[in-house]
């Protein structure tokens, strides 16, 4: 029991953010366009500084290729879940499969992970996301486009992939970092002060992470009956995949550290990506809803999992 109280403590901070957010959405304090504003200061700023910062520090191994590959696979496995699962709970929501796929590691999963286990462990959850984008830029974003009646264009979501600021921050820390050149670069004051000035952008990731989901957090009680069984099915089947994964591939095969195992399970507990509404259609009105109230369910499922995740772990 003091495990779990001094879980959820450290967990407070994140929980309190989260509420100011529902706060300033029910006072009318700030705008919908200013929490769209933030979002884009945490994809295209502060986030890139966080994870050039992470990779740059590390030394990148050869074997980490597996964990992208398996963490892709993974995703793909759930899509092929969700199409399947639709026939039975959602026929009439052509979207529903990617809620099965896909996790929302920018806006959430950092954010927990950082929380608990610090900045030094980031590169770790960073590792295991890097399969999950290549999914939703290439795999997810064309689905999704596909089932609003528009065609996919690889030259499009190619170039949407190699221009995002998350895919090129995590690129340039890797060769700033297998190269030496940052630790070179590190022992002068000018590129010191560059370095200071990226750990804080880096530190507005979190507090504003929190905020934004707090802010979109809205469920409808009246509809949960749909959203409910999703989130326990994916919850359920991801938990189990994520186990498999941490016992043949992070432990047996690979023989990496406990912490990796934590950031494979924080990862598998996530929401799906909270860009999926917006890559529906507009034709998609009615079908939204749904997609909608279970990302904001998942939200608060994967909270209360990530707690008894770090309290049993």
């Amino acid at each position: 029991m003091a495990q779990v109280f001094e879980v959820v403590t450290k967990a407070l901070p994140v929980i309190l953010l989260i509420l100011l957010g529902v706060f300033l959405r029910r006072m009318q304090i700030i705008k919908r366009s200013t929490v769209d504003d933030l979002k884009k200061i945490v994809v295209n700023i502060a986030l890139p500084s966080t994870l050039f910062l992470t990779f740059a520090g590390t030394v990148f191994q050869s074997n980490f290729l597996w964990i992208f590959v398996c963490v892709f696979a993974v995703c793909i496995l759930m899509l092929l879940t969700g199409i399947g699962f639709r026939k039975i709970i959602s026929p009439e929501n052509r979207y529903y499969p990617a809620l099965f796929a896909g996790f929302e590691a920018g806006m959430m999963g950092y954010a927990l992970f950082t929380s608990f286990f610090g900045a030094e462990n980031t590169y770790k959850f960073a590792v295991i996301d890097v399969g999950q984008v290549v999914f939703v830029f290439f795999v997810l974003a064309a689905f999704l486009q596909s089932q609003g009646g528009a065609k996919a264009s690889v030259g499009k979501l190619v170039k949407g992939f190699i221009l995002s600021p998350i895919i090129i921050a995590i690129v340039l820390g890797i060769l700033a970092g297998s190269t030496g050149l940052f630790a070179a670069a590190s022992v002068y004051p000018i590129t010191g002060a560059f370095t200071d000035t990226l750990k804080l952008l880096g530190s507005m990731t979190q507090p504003l992470i929190c905020i934004v989901i707090g802010y979109e957090l809205q469920l409808e009680v009246k509809n949960l009956r749909k959203p409910v069984i999703t989130v326990l099915l994916r919850m359920g089947i991801l938990i189990g995949l994520a186990f498999l994964l941490n016992t043949l591939l992070i432990d047996r095969a690979l023989h990496l550290d406990k912490s990796f195992q934590l950031a494979v399970y924080t990862m598998f507990i996530l929401p799906p990506p909270f860009v999926i509404p917006i890559y529906m259609g507009e034709s998609a009105a009615k079908q939204k809803p749904l997609v909608l109230n279970t990302i904001s369910l998942h939200v608060l499922f994967s909270l209360i999992a990530f707690v008894v995740l770090v309290s049993i772990m």
